[in-house]
Formats: structure tokens, sequence, C-alpha cells
């Protein structure tokens, strides 16, 4: 399994560098004064899910997501940067955490155990910090392919009614989170079997749907990108 899906763990001093380093750019180039903490907000405008025209909403500016969460390292970092921001003055602590640090970090898995790891292991490092959820709130970590659009599953029994919920929760950050800080370490392999030229995993230059940038690839850049298959970590 480790080997097939290009599973490997993350050295936690490097997910401190990383972190780190996100948390500096983010002061240095971006001018947010509290980096990984900031709880700025912007107001986006957007096609209404339905009907015509376009809506106006408000939403945070600093958006975070590990696309391959694994048992949740990274996010585990990245709160423990800011929490740090907290000393001193923790009984702001549990309101920025439900009103600016849960509704802006994201971690997406395809593996349900290292996705149950991860919200055990986030959840208790809040809880022991002092924070305590409220019964209708979760991690927005979601057991999801980070590699697929975003799609909504219907008409599914039991269990699999759960699945068709996270898929939704997932498909929504996809779609509608303007995310800017994407880090972690997905999973990949050296090398895997070429497209054949002109097959769809062969991406060629397209023209690119409003909003996106146009990407080329050559058939021997896709040796070097994990999989679909394979968009798990740690």
């Amino acid at each position: 399994m480790r080997e097939a899906r290009g599973v490997y763990y993350t050295p936690e001093p490097v997910v401190g560098y990383i972190v780190r380093s996100v948390d500096a750019l983010l002061r240095r180039d971006f001018k947010l004064a509290n980096g990984l903490a900031h709880a700025g907000k912007v107001k986006l405008t957007r096609p209404k899910a339905q009907g015509k025209g376009k809506e106006t909403l408000e939403t945070h500016k600093l958006q975070i997501l590990d696309p391959a969460t694994g048992t949740g390292t990274f996010l585990y970092a990245v709160i423990a940067s800011i929490r740090a921001q907290f000393e001193g003055n923790a009984g702001a602590w549990p309101g920025y955490v439900a009103e600016h640090l849960l509704p802006r970090l994201f971690g997406f898995e395809l593996l349900m155990a290292p996705y149950a790891v991860a919200h055990m292991k986030l959840g208790l490092e809040l809880e022991l910090s002092g924070y305590d959820f409220a019964s209708d709130q979760r991690l927005g970590v979601f057991l999801t392919n980070s590699l697929e659009e975003a799609h909504e599953l219907t008409g599914l029994p039991l269990f699999t009614q759960w699945l068709a919920e996270e898929s939704r929760a997932a498909a929504n950050v996809k779609r509608e989170a303007p995310v800017m800080v994407v880090l972690g370490n997905p999973p990949t392999r050296g090398t895997r079997p070429t497209p054949a030229h002109g097959s769809p995993a062969c991406c060629a230059a397209t023209t690119p749907s409003p909003g996106r940038a146009r990407v080329t690839t050559s058939p021997a850049m896709v040796n070097r990108w994990a999989s679909a298959t394979q968009v798990a970590q740690r």
C-alpha cells in the first residue's frame, strides 16, 4: 500500500520549516502582519447557485488547504503556529477558533484510516488548547480525492449516505472556497507509464475556463505527477 500509493511520512522538522516559511512569506510578500493567523475578510462576487444574476458574499481572505492531509501533520503545525500568537491572550482563543480558524482551514484525504486519525488528532489539539466544539461544528477535513472534480452523489443507501454528505461538503470547498495557501507533501511516485499522446491523461494546452489559468504539460511531465489513485499522504 505504501509504495503503491506513494504514501510516506513527512518528518516534523520538515513540516515545521514549511509552515514557518509560509508564515514568513505571508508577512513579507503579502503584507499580512499576522501571517497564518490573518483573520481579515474580503467581498467576492459570484454567479448565483440557482437562477440568473450575481451575489456578493464576505469570506476570509486567507484560506488554507492541505490537499493530501494524511494524519493531519501539516494542519496540526498550522494550528500550533497560530496558537502561539495567542500566548498571553488565551481568552480570545476560543472565539478566534470558532470565527476565524475553523471556517478557513481545510484538508482532503483519500484513505479512511489517516482521515480518522487526523480528525482525532486535530480535534484533541483544539480541545486541549481550550476550545470546546459546538454540537454542530466539525473540522474542515474531508474524505475525498483531491484530483477529482466536485460532483454530487444522490440515491445512496445507509453508510453511503454519509459518504455522499462528505462528498457534498468537499465539493463545496472545491467549488467555492478561494483558497490562498496550499501546503503539504502530496504523495508521488518518481515514474509511472507515460500516457499515449492524445489521451485524456496527456494534458495538452487547453482553453481555460473563466478565472482559470492555462495549463500546458508534456507527456514527460506526467511521469512525476501523482495519479488520481495516489492522493493519500504519510
